[in-house]
Formats: structure tokens, C-alpha cells, sequence
């Protein structure tokens, strides 16, 4: 599995305060039935597949949910495919608590050795299907973030939007930053999105990623409306200085729209149950 390679080794390194590679996490997801809020944290897995590769990798990875789910592994997440950007690739979410939690669900799923030998063994097919791998960890930025708490296990799709911000720059755009939340919670209060902020891996120092998880793509339109609809409420003046705050605090950004695998995620049982059309779907 994609999460999990090199993980022993990486431990001991984050561990001694240095860096982490790909892991299986704690409390990747919450049950399905209830809004809640995100994880404390976000350990987030980019794989870049090689052209046409797509199905292949995909067959091998729903084995590994089914090995995982047979075992009754400890770890949950949820996989993505890419809908826009240059390359194929599939990014795995995997939410979780604390540190603590994240080394004894490591434990416990390393204790499962028929599951590893399995896990294993695919890896090693997917190797030559395999273009490109990083791993991250981010922090939840509450106070970046806009809505209330939403039920994960109902959306199908993702709107991401990375930023890279300047270097010394960082206090400018998160006061740009709480400003959106503000203005938005005043003139558009059904708005959400999560805010996290990378603390281990390339760009740890300025990297943010803005998360708005969609039920359906026709919410893209409501989007797109609610600009205008944000600039009505607070004023062109208003919604230009907010724009400059951005371009002066952010050297680059990127947004890219990415679709829910029912096939290639490992999550609770709870969300099979509430979507068994989706989820449940074999």
C-alpha cells in the first residue's frame, strides 16, 4: 500500500525531529451520520501514476482495501482521483489526533503479518506503475477555515487549492486569510472549506492547502456565483484590498478539482452503511 512504504525507518526519524515518509494514521476518518469537524492533523499521500497505468494500479489497490478490511486494520482513508492538472495521480487523506495515535495504529497494523505479506507483495507490482510518491503532514488551521462541520462520508468530490506564500510573508496572508472567513461567514454563512497548513515535508515553511470537499459538481456553479455575491456584500474596495492582501502574500498558487474513490479508499464501515450506493459499492 502507497501510505505505508519505507515506514519504519521513517518513524524513528520524525521521531528524533526530523522528517516522515508515507504512513497508515489514526482516526483517518470519522464515522458517517453526523457533521464533524476535520483532524487535528492530515498526513497527505501523492502518488503520480505513468500514462495509462490507471487501471492496473487501481485493481491492485482495491486488494489491498479488501486485505485491510479483512484484517480489520486499524487505519482508515479516503483516496482521490485527479479530474484536472498535468499528470494522473491519486492523493490518499489520512486524519488523525495526535502523534501517539499515529505510532500505535502503525504498531498494530505491523503486528498483522498475513495482511503485510499481502501489502508487500503489491507493492512490488505497483512499483513499475508508479511515476512519482510524496507525503506530507498538515496542521488544521482552525481559524483559517470557513463553515461548520460537515458529514465527509456525503461528498464526492474536492476543490483544492494550494498556495505557496512569500517568504516573510506568512502573519499578511493569514490576517487576508481571516478576513475571507470573516466576510464570508457575514454575507455567505453555507460556505465551507478546511485550511491546513504543511509542517513536514517540501515547502513545510510556506505551504498552505484550502480543502472544500463537494457533493456534487454542480456546486462549482454555486461557487463561482458566490464571488460576485461576496464582492456585493462588502464593496469592490473592499474586495480589491482583499485580492491585493493575496497577491502581495502569495508567490504562487494552483486549483485543481479531484473526484471521491469508493474502490481505493479504506474507510469505516459506518460510511458503507450510510452510502451503500457509493461507499458500499463493490
Amino acid at each position: 500500500m502507497n501510505v505505508r512504504k519505507n515506514f519504519p525507518a521513517a518513524l524513528c526519524l520524525l521521531f528524533a525531529g526530523l522528517t516522515l515518509s508515507p504512513a497508515p494514521t489514526a482516526h483517518a476518518q470519522k464515522d458517517a451520520g453526523q457533521p464533524q469537524s476535520p483532524s487535528k492533523y492530515l498526513f497527505l499521500t501523492n502518488v503520480e501514476l505513468k500514462p495509462d497505468q490507471g487501471d492496473a494500479y487501481a485493481k491492485l489497490e482495491a486488494d489491498e482495501v479488501q486485505a485491510m478490511r479483512a484484517a480489520g486494520a486499524p487505519s482508515h482513508y479516503f483516496a482521490m482521483w485527479s479530474i484536472t492538472g498535468a499528470d494522473t495521480h491519486v492523493l490518499y487523506f489520512h486524519g488523525f489526533e495526535s502523534f501517539a495515535d499515529l505510532q500505535k495504529n502503525h504498531d498494530a497494523t505491523m503486528a498483522m503479518s498475513k495482511l503485510n505479506d499481502t501489502m508487500k507483495a503489491d507493492d512490488a507490482q505497483e512499483a513499475p506503475l508508479v511515476a512519482g510518491h510524496h507525503a506530507s503532514i498538515y496542521s488544521w488551521e482552525k481559524d483559517l477555515s470557513g463553515g461548520g462541520p460537515i458529514d465527509l462520508s456525503k461528498m464526492r468530490f474536492m476543490r483544492i487549492l494550494i498556495m505557496h506564500v512569500r517568504s516573510g510573508h506568512d502573519e499578511d496572508f493569514r490576517h487576508v486569510a481571516k478576513t475571507f472567513v470573516k466576510d464570508y461567514a457575514a454575507s455567505l454563512p453555507e460556505a465551507h472549506w478546511a485550511m491546513f497548513q504543511k509542517m513536514f515535508g517540501t515547502g513545510s515553511d510556506n505551504t498552505y492547502i484550502l480543502c472544500t470537499p463537494i457533493e456534487s459538481l454542480s456546486v462549482v456553479d454555486d461557487m463561482m456565483a458566490g464571488d460576485k455575491k461576496l464582492m456585493d456584500a462588502v464593496g469592490e474596495d473592499h474586495f480589491a484590498l482583499l485580492l491585493k492582501g493575496l497577491d502581495v502574500s502569495v508567490e504562487s498558487s494552483e486549483e485543481d478539482l479531484f473526484a471521491f474513490s469508493n474502490k481505493i479508499s479504506y474507510v469505516p464501515d459506518s460510511w458503507l452503511s450510510a452510502s451503500p450506493d457509493f461507499w458500499g459499492k463493490k
